[in-house]
């Protein structure tokens, strides 16, 4: 799950075409009644797709993925189309056939905060000491004496 801006980069950099995303959505369902009127509902569901393509919008700080399901439910056909839009704190499950060295290195980038460091400060106060990673999102405390 995304937390930041950053982290939508970092997702966005490892997600590829025929990659499978497993995540909460809303899809339009019509349902048509026995005298031929329609009414169309918003229902949350399950889906997951096989990414055809990726769209980031660094404005809205969203992905928008689209692909065919490729597990079926009760709302949507298998291999229909639909888009997934991913946003910071939604959770979602990626899929990959093979994680190669560049996607390990990535995640383990995002994973440490103490890599998008731009400053270190120690804290000093009458006998006591804290060693501090200063990022754009938080401050970090590594060490306390």
């Amino acid at each position: 799950m995304a937390e930041e801006a950053e982290d939508m980069w970092h997702i966005y950099n490892l997600i590829r075409v025929g990659d499978v995303i497993k995540a909460s959505t809303i899809r339009k369902v019509v349902s048509e009644t026995s005298t031929g009127t329609t009414s169309s509902q918003r229902v949350h569901t399950m889906l997951t797709i096989q990414v055809e393509s990726v769209d980031f919008d660094p404005g809205a700080q969203e992905l928008h993925l689209k692909g065919r399901n490729i597990e079926e439910n009760d709302i949507v056909k298998m291999g229909a189309y639909h888009t997934i839009d991913l946003e910071p704190n939604r959770k979602f499950t990626l899929q990959k056939t093979e994680w190669d060295s560049i996607d390990l290195e990535r995640l383990n980038l995002a994973l440490d905060p103490a890599q998008a460091a731009d400053v270190a400060a120690v804290v000093l106060h009458e006998g006591l000491a804290n060693v501090c990673l200063i990022t754009p999102a938080m401050t970090l405390t590594r060490a306390k004496n």
